[in-house]
């Protein structure tokens, strides 16, 4: 992104934010949605509640007749018991598989689903029992022996005292202003009007990307406390716009409490260290050092708040393409608070709150931003049958006021900058199979108005990404 004017060539580089706003945020908002809604890829958890249709009830009831006229039917029995687990009802599942095993004892297949279903309900002793008794029954099928060993072993992992998981993801994404510039060419800069190359325009363009995290727990035997260490990674490759090319990774480290000792049940506190790196165009362009602390707890017995505070010291690296960037280098306070709220089986929604402080060298860089954003996700059976877990639409929308400090000299000398951005987002996640794979099409809309014209763009992108757990 050049200028064909030297001075505004130099407003424009000191306007660009690089990763700290905008793309990067957006980017791993996106990542962030597509995560909450994949299924998770351990067996303990990868066949929960596929939710009920009115086709799915209507067959439910039918099929209660059915076996209330005939109860020595196994196979009508069967099949109620399936569907009931199918919208949400286990209760009923579970009392007909039993009442199945004292008609037929021993019947491998009805243990499998049965050990199945108390693990939805957290059960697992009773879970474990229901497996390891399917497996010493004579002629075990394959497939079922196959899962049950699976669901053992995704037991005997979560009893462990140290676990890891995480999610990896891999997609691209394309975007009708990826370098978030103005759409015109026509700027002002202290009251003169100035023309952008047309390579400081707003450029469409399609990008690769790999991103993931990883959590590592220990339990340290105290309570429920905890030692935890996560990791997230993320980079990315642009067709044309290779200035743009990122790589970043971000470890936390620290102890979670139960707080459970000082008489706050279903609540957790999180003390964690922050290091940070990230590199722009093939070169370091910033790096952080800071703290934090997290506080989940679970209110009104369905219902979850997650709340996080987070400390950092920031250094920027001056590069050929971002020779400024150092101005940006200063402290950066963050909170953000999301209220997390069921509606039924199917609709989840969330509310979150931010505000957020980046101090810089220089006044004009100093910013202070707050934001709300909200979301709604539903979760439907799949049309494929169960196995494959349940479908889920993601929606969101949210807006945030960012003001700097003091007048940008070089932009305008007698108004600071102001932002108002707003966005609206939905994803479409479509599990594959039951161990944790899933493709998500996530399509957004970001709308930045700005008093300072380099900064006011409009950016339209799709994305679609091949998702992990582990």
């Amino acid at each position: 992104m050049a200028f064909g004017d030297g001075v505004a060539g130099k407003a424009r580089r000191e306007g660009w934010r690089g990763c700290g706003r905008g793309r990067w945020v957006g980017l791993w908002c996106l990542l962030s949605a597509a995560a909450v809604i994949l299924p998770q890829a351990s067996p303990v958890h990868a066949q929960g509640a596929v939710f009920g249709t009115p086709e799915l009830k209507a067959r439910q009831a039918a099929l209660l007749t059915a076996s209330l006229a005939d109860p020595a039917n196994l196979d009508t029995a069967f099949e109620y018991a399936m569907v009931s687990a199918r919208i949400g009802d286990h209760e009923a599942a579970i009392s007909t598989l039993e009442r199945m095993l004292v008609f037929a004892p021993g019947l491998p297949r009805v243990q499998l689903e049965l050990g199945v279903l108390y693990l939805r309900l957290g059960a697992e002793d009773v879970a474990a029992t229901y497996f390891e008794s399917a497996l010493t029954a004579p002629n075990v099928p394959p497939q079922v022996a196959e899962r049950v060993e699976m669901y053992l072993a995704a037991i005997a992992r979560k009893e462990a005292p140290a676990k890891l998981s995480g999610m990896l993801a891999t997609g691209v994404r394309v975007q009708s202003n990826a370098n978030a510039s103005p759409e015109g060419r026509r700027i002002q800069l202290n009251g003169n009007t100035f023309l952008l190359d047309d390579t400081a325009t707003g450029r469409s363009d399609v990008n690769g990307f790999v991103s993931g995290n990883v959590h590592f727990s220990y339990d340290l035997g105290l309570q429920g406390d905890t030692l935890e260490a996560d990791l997230v990674f993320y980079g990315a490759r642009y067709g044309k716009l290779d200035r743009l090319n990122t790589e970043m990774a971000e470890l936390t480290f620290g102890p979670t409490l139960n707080l459970a000792r000082f008489g706050i049940d279903d609540a957790r506190l999180g003390l964690y260290g922050i290091a940070n790196g990230i590199r722009l165009d093939g070169a370091n362009y910033s790096g952080a050092v800071g703290a934090g602390v997290r506080l989940g707890m679970q209110v009104l017995g369905k219902d979850e708040i997650n709340t996080r505070l987070e400390l950092r010291r920031r250094w920027f690296n001056d590069t050929v393409r971002y020779p400024t960037a150092s101005d940006r280098a200063g402290y950066a306070i963050r909170a953000i608070s999301t209220y997390h709220h069921r509606f039924t089986a199917a609709f989840t929604g969330r509310l979150s709150l931010l505000l957020d402080y980046e101090d810089a060298q220089v006044a004009w860089k100093r910013s202070l931003e707050g934001g709300v954003s909200a979301g709604l996700t539903y979760r439907f059976a799949s049309p494929f049958g169960a196995e494959a877990g349940p479908w889920s639409i993601d929606l969101e929308a949210g807006y945030s006021r960012r003001a700097f400090s003091k007048p940008d000299p070089l932009i305008n000398r007698n108004r600071s900058q102001r932002d108002n951005e707003a966005w609206a987002r939905s994803v479409l996640t479509v599990p594959i199979g039951s161990k944790g794979t899933a493709v998500a099409l996530t399509g957004e809309v970001r709308r930045q108005q700005s008093n300072y014209d380099l900064n006011d763009y409009t950016n339209a992108l799709g994305m679609v990404s091949l998702m992990q757990r582990f």
